[in-house]
């Protein structure tokens, strides 16, 4: 979002004027250097009060104005008023990459102190941008005397008590938590917990109360409490106003904080906040955490800019611009060999090397050749971000190295004067290709391009060693992982299924069929190949019945009675014919913003309401695997993505069955179809999600009678996250998995994941078995699904769309809830069971949550799926399931 009519620099801004502050009448009482920050600040007194200061800082008053009134502002976010009023700030002016402006709702109470928002910078995933300022907070300091010897509290702790404390910091789910007391010392963190002290609250009492002056920072210690504030609802379409509710946001449970904000930025309580049973917390008083904690993030900030400005490349920025670009880099560590930037990538950060050095290499017919070093204060990366280019070398960590990052929009905003002096860099590399041409100094290349190759090596090794000493001494091919998965393709291609009018299971032959794959080792082999049945006489292979379903449009095209009119944007994958190993699956989009192509990619962007303090970014990739020759079918994977309002949709379902593919592109239309409809949108989420689940299986059952779809062995898994701020849920039945992480620097790891519904669940083994169906073991670890005394369907999942030959198979998923805050850096990883066969949660956030910092969440993606169909090679050799890979990126900050 752009605000436009920013004053340009040599408009004079003298004492007295009025102002406008993005849409805020303002006069102005200050202009001048300040002693919190370098560089010139317009000191303004706002009409309405917005909870800021009085025009003093840290005991020194720079002007005089209503408490409350005051606010310290840049000079590029000041807009003279030559006449009339300044505009409203309800209405602010919003940019769309590739589209004209447009008038959007913004809130009464955005966050003015940066005035900076988003730009029309390229953006590399789908973004949806709330309409709230994305520029970090200033903080407005405590008055004190500059004479002030103030000692820290020290509250008596046992040990063990003290290192509680600090495990709580140190691993909380909170995010919040490392981003505060990361900038600490051991010393510093040693005084902030001897500075803490317990405090016991009852049942029902109000520890916070909104509009009240704030005293202490929070830690819950045991119990929980409920934090209520004002959020702004948005109407129907047709009523562009909104409303602030007072509503619950959050649920904080042990080793979550609270009550940081009236301490940072000196203004009342914003929420209210009450225990809901009797708990107990750690308190730090505000001078304590303003000492401890305020002063430590502001020595750090004193830190860059010194460091900035030893900086050959940044000599030429002025004392704001370093100040300003100490504000907004983001620090990054790199392990020893680790890629920083890896040739041939697409992002477009700029590197300074903070600590440590670092190579660049560039690849070329004789090898990769090693062809400068970094070392402190150096920088690299300029190249792709000047020209959008994919990176020309890569480059890698030298022993351990931290470098500070800086975005291509904090590039074209603050250091606009140095785009000439880099252009001067850009033949650099050309000069390199004697060099490369000679063969120069070669590198091991295997850890840059392949990480996880010996990883993967030594697993197979150990599994092949396994299947060796299997039971009674047989050897099995090191492939019993795949077994576990191809169980379903076996039952998928190579089972004669028969639709309703003639149900004539063979078991002699299924059984044959079925040792075949067993003993070949290969699951996908179609050495016995089976015809479909259609009625009495008459056969009908899977080949022929799949080119026969591409002649009726209802089965594949879209059904435009599914769309959901009143989303803003709507993405699922479609079908079509000829579909080869890795190719990318179709997208269907409707979208009110325009696209903006990058090669065979295309970029959405938008504005809306959100309840984030940040963006949300996504990206998905959807390809084709390679399960046999014979294989017909297209891709059967699937996915969507809308937003309604402020209310993202995610989902990836997952087909299995010679009729999966049409499954999963049904339900793919059908699912928003039933959540968007249901009386319980927005209000009971559960009941909407599994009402939804159940309608959508009903569509599939009619669709099947209607168009002779079997479905005694076709259906799907299926996963859909639903986001409504400040809640994540999750819904799911099947293998389809849904990851949620943080991808903090300070804290990535697992906070959510969802567990398979498998027959060898205890629970779910006895309820298909009350249902009369039979659950057998045909594997170390792996439980099918049969009717009793038949070897028909083999089905390895207990609950799924379709599927329905056996008995106590369920649609009913799975639901589970969970609060993140308004500032936590949290992801979602939806995907199919071609990412989850091999690779983890915990390895999956391993492979992502650095990616997602530094490159977005499409080179995430891409990494994610690049390193699963390695896998699948190691394990499997040419046999890769279809992959489906969905992340959702919530609270991009966009400085």
């Amino acid at each position: 979002m752009a605000v436009s009519g920013y004053a340009s620099q040599d408009v004079e801004l003298a004492v007295g004027r009025k102002v406008s502050v993005v849409g805020y009448s303002a006069t102005v009482r200050f202009v001048g250097e300040a002693h919190f920050a370098p560089g010139e600040w317009i000191g303004v007194e706002l009409e309405p009060a917005v909870g800021k200061n009085d025009g003093a800082v840290q005991n020194r008053r720079y002007f005089t104005c209503e408490p409350n009134h005051g606010l310290f502002v840049r000079r590029s976010v000041v807009q003279p008023i030559p006449d009339g009023d300044p505009p409203s700030p309800s209405k602010a002016r919003v940019l769309f990459a590739g589209a004209g402006p447009e008038i959007c709702e913004a809130p009464a109470n955005s966050d003015v102190e940066g005035g900076d928002s988003h730009s029309e910078d390229d953006v590399d995933e789908v973004a949806m941008l709330p309409v709230q300022s994305m520029r970090r907070k200033g903080v407005s300091a405590e008055a004190r005397g500059e004479e002030d010897d103030w000692v820290p509290p020290v509250h008596e702790k046992s040990l063990e008590e003290k290192q509680q404390l600090k495990e709580v910091i140190d691993n909380s789910r909170d995010s919040k938590l490392r981003m505060m007391f990361g900038n600490l010392s051991a010393k510093g963190l040693e005084r902030v917990v001897e500075a803490m002290f317990k405090k016991s609250v009852g049942n029902g009492e109000t520890i916070i109360r909104f509009g009240d002056e704030g005293d202490n920072f929070y830690i819950v210690k045991r119990g929980k409490f409920d934090i209520h504030a004002y959020r702004r609802i948005q109407q129907a379409e047709a009523e562009p106003e909104s409303s602030a509710e007072f509503v619950k946001v959050f649920e904080a449970a042990p080793g979550f904080a609270f009550g940081e904000a009236a301490l940072l930025y000196n203004a009342p309580r914003s929420a209210t906040i009450t225990a809901s049973e009797d708990s107990e917390v750690w308190c730090l008083e505000r001078r304590a955490f303003r000492e401890l904690v305020i002063r430590a993030s502001e020595q750090k900030f004193k830190e860059y800019s010194e460091f900035l400005k030893r900086c050959d490349v940044l000599q030429e920025l002025d004392a704001e611009q370093i100040a300003t670009l100490a504000e907004v880099v983001d620090e990054e560590d790199f392990s020893a060999e680790e890629v920083i930037i890896q040739q041939g990538g697409r992002d477009s950060n700029m590197f300074i090397i903070l600590h440590g050095q670092a190579v660049a290499c560039i690849a070329g017919d004789k090898g990769e050749v090693q062809v400068k070093t970094y070392s402190k204060g150096d920088f690299f990366g300029e190249i792709a971000l000047l020209l959008g280019e994919p990176r020309k070398a890569s480059v890698y960590a030298k022993g351990n190295v931290t470098c500070l990052v800086i975005t291509k929009q904090v590039f074209d905003r603050v250091l606009g004067p140095l785009r000439d002096f880099l252009k001067k860099n850009l033949t650099k590399y050309a000069r390199y290709q004697d060099a490369i041409e000679q063969g120069g100094e070669m590198r091991d290349t295997r850890l840059s391009d392949e990480p996880h190759r010996a990883e993967m090596e030594h697993e197979a090794e150990l599994e092949a060693s396994r299947n060796q000493h299997a039971e009674e001494g047989e050897a099995r091919p090191a492939r019993r992982r795949l077994l576990r998965k191809a169980d379903r393709a076996n039952t998928v291609y190579n089972v004669k299924i028969k639709l309703p009018v003639d149900l004539d299971i063979d078991e002699e032959e299924e059984q044959a069929e079925a040792d075949h794959a067993m003993h070949c080792g290969d699951p996908s082999c179609t050495e016995v190949t089976k015809p479909l049945v259609r009625g009495e006489g008459k056969k009908q292979t899977l080949a022929e019945r799949v080119e026969e379903d591409w002649k009726k449009p209802k089965l594949v095209s879209p059904t435009e009675g599914f769309m959901v009119a009143k989303s803003k944007f709507t993405a699922f994958g479609g079908l079509r014919k000829g579909e080869k190993f890795t190719m990318d699956k179709a997208a269907i989009v409707r979208s009110q913003a325009r696209a903006q192509r990058d090669g065979e990619e295309e970029t959405y962007r938008w504005s809306g309401p959100s309840w984030l303090k940040g963006q949300i970014h996504m990206a998905v990739l959807c390809q084709k695997g390679q399960k046999s020759a014979a294989d017909p079918t297209p891709n059967q994977d699937n996915y969507f993505a809308l937003h309604v309002g402020s209310i993202g949709l995610y989902g990836v379902c997952d087909g299995h069955g010679p009729f999966g593919h049409l499954v999963s592109f049904r339900l793919v239309q059908t699912l928003p179809h039933y959540l968007t409809t249901s009386k319980s949108w927005g209000e009971d989420w559960d009941t909407c999600l599994k009402e939804a689940f159940l309608a959508a299986q009903a569509d599939l059952l009619t669709l099947a009678a209607t168009e002779g779809i079997n479905l005694e062995a076709s259906g799907a898994a299926g996963t859909v996250l639903v986001f409504e701020g400040p809640c994540i849920h999750v819904a799911h039945i099947g293998d389809a998995g849904c990851l949620v992480a943080s991808w903090s620097r300070h804290d990535s790891r697992v906070l959510h994941g969802t567990e398979d519904h498998k027959p060898n669940n205890p629970e779910e083994r006895q309820r298909l078995e009350a249902a009369g169906s039979e659950v057998r073991q045909v594997d170390v670890d792996s439980f099918r699904i049969y009717i009793k005394g038949t070897n028909f369907p083999g089905l390895t999942m207990s609950r799924a769309f379709g599927d329905t030959a056996c008995a106590g198979v369920l649609r009913e998923p799975h639901y589970q809830r969970m609060f993140i805050q308004p500032s936590d850096e949290v992801y979602a990883v939806i995907a199919s069971d071609g990412i989850w066969e091999f690779i983890d949660y915990a390895k999956a956030v391993d492979l992502t949550s650095k990616k997602l910092r530094l490159k977005g969440p499409r080179e995430a993606v891409r990494h994610l799926v690049d390193a699963s169909r390695k896998r699948w090679a190691a394990y499997c050799g040419e046999y890769c399931d279809d992959i489906t890979a969905m992340i959702v990126k919530w609270n991009v900050n966009v400085k």
